[in-house]
Formats: C-alpha cells, sequence, structure tokens
C-alpha cells in the first residue's frame, strides 16, 4: 500500500496555490511530524502566468522531491487544466468549475467543484486556496484539521481573530467537501 502521496496544486499566480503547498508540507512536518517535500513553480510576473505547488507527504523516507506520479492534481484555472488533461495517468484531476471549462474528451477520472463560488459565500473569495486545502486535506487525509488550523494560525499570527476564523471556516468547508469526494470514491 502506498503510504506516500503526491498533489499538485496549479493555477495562476495570485490564486495562492504556492501559499495552500506551504501550509499543507507545513502542517505535515512541524506540526504531524510526517515527512513532506513542496517545490514551487511560477513566472516572473505576481499574477496572471502559470504558478504551481507541489506537495509530496509520507509516513516514509522521500527518495526525490518532485511529483512524479501524482495521486491528485488541483487545477484552480485553465491554464493549469490544458496543462495537467489527459496527462496525469490515474490521477484524480480536480479542477474550480467556477474557471474550468473542461475537455470532454480528457482522458482519466475528474471532478468539478465551484471553488471560487463556495470562497464567495464564505464572504471573502482570497479564501480560495484555504479552501482548496481543506479539500485536499478532506480527500486525500495527508493532514488532519488539527495540524492544518495550526499551520494556518501560524501563518495568520498577529492578524486578527476574525481573519484566522474566517480561514478556519473556509478549511472546514473544503474539509467537508473533500471528504464527501473520498466517501463517492469508496
Amino acid at each position: 500500500m502506498k503510504t506516500q502521496k503526491e498533489i499538485t496544486i496549479s493555477g495562476v499566480g495570485g490564486q495562492g496555490m504556492i501559499l495552500c503547498g506551504t501550509l499543507i508540507a507545513e502542517a505535515a512536518a512541524v506540526h504531524e511530524h510526517k515527512k513532506a517535500t513542496l517545490s514551487s513553480e511560477y513566472g516572473v510576473e505576481t499574477r496572471g502566468t502559470f504558478a504551481k505547488s507541489d506537495v509530496i507527504v509520507s509516513d516514509e523516507e522521500i527518495y526525490f522531491p518532485d511529483v512524479t506520479e501524482p495521486d491528485l492534481v488541483v487545477c484552480l484555472h485553465q491554464v493549469a487544466y490544458a496543462r495537467y488533461s489527459g496527462k496525469i495517468g490515474d490521477a484524480l484531476l480536480l479542477f474550480n468549475s467556477d474557471e474550468v471549462a473542461p475537455d470532454a474528451v480528457a482522458q482519466g477520472p475528474q471532478k468539478g467543484l465551484p471553488i471560487t463560488q463556495m470562497a464567495k459565500e464564505l464572504g471573502n473569495p482570497q479564501t480560495t486556496n484555504i479552501l482548496t486545502m481543506g479539500i485536499i486535506a478532506g480527500l486525500t487525509k495527508v493532514i488532519t484539521p488539527e495540524g492544518a488550523k495550526e499551520a494556518i494560525r501560524k501563518f495568520f499570527q498577529g492578524k486578527s481573530d476574525k481573519v484566522i476564523a474566517l480561514n478556519e471556516k473556509a478549511f472546514d468547508r473544503g474539509y467537508e467537501e473533500g471528504a464527501k469526494l473520498q466517501e463517492d470514491a469508496i
């Protein structure tokens, strides 16, 4: 049984994929004492060009830090979807249905969720990245809600209690969605 999970979180700059990956890796390594790697790729512009985080979480040693056989690829933007659709084997491709028009002939398992709309319903579209973190955690179980919230609180340290509470709520909402997806897959 594979104890290692390889996850790619992709979109365009400004959507918070780097932070999402960073918080997952930190929650796993620092707060849950697992092994984790993080690598990121982004364009020179701060917004609008392709960006991604690759996260590997394992209970055992990780011998190569880059995602080579993803278990999950998350695409928050059409640019990312075009890059990965049909090219990731049996990995689940999870896409933001508010930003991505799926390819009807794409190969492999895919699932769309209205991630942007869910973030707006929480009261702030900037929580999309934390919502995505929750979806990934609920679906893959690579981190627990407790470890994730410790990482969130540490990152937002010094911000208002309202900001922390909103991000924890976004994580919880995402975790619920991810857990539903995980149950549907069983």
